[in-house]
């Protein structure tokens, strides 16, 4: 079973800046995906939380991975060995 992690480190808290790590063990064989959710469950508003998105980036192995958005709310990392971080 693949470990995920997460590390939130606060950049401008009265800003509301925040880095996110998120580190998967084994990633997807064809590029890992990211999905940010676009509404909360309960609420009929839609949210877009990708709009606040500042940058995206990886890394595996000490060596970056290169990221694209593949949609308004989807990141896709290329294809590497684990683990794989995404900031």
């Amino acid at each position: 079973m693949a470990t995920t992690r997460y590390r939130i480190v606060p950049v401008d808290p009265h800003a509301h800046r925040f880095t996110i790590d998120c580190t998967i063990d084994d990633p997807a064989p064809d590029g890992q995906r990211y999905t940010l959710p676009t509404w909360i469950p309960g609420s009929y508003l839609v949210r877009e939380f990708a709009r606040h998105v500042v940058s995206a980036r990886a890394h595996a192995q000490g060596r970056p991975v290169p990221v694209a958005k593949i949609a308004k709310d989807t990141w896709r990392a290329a294809p590497c060995a684990g683990p794989l971080t995404f900031s």
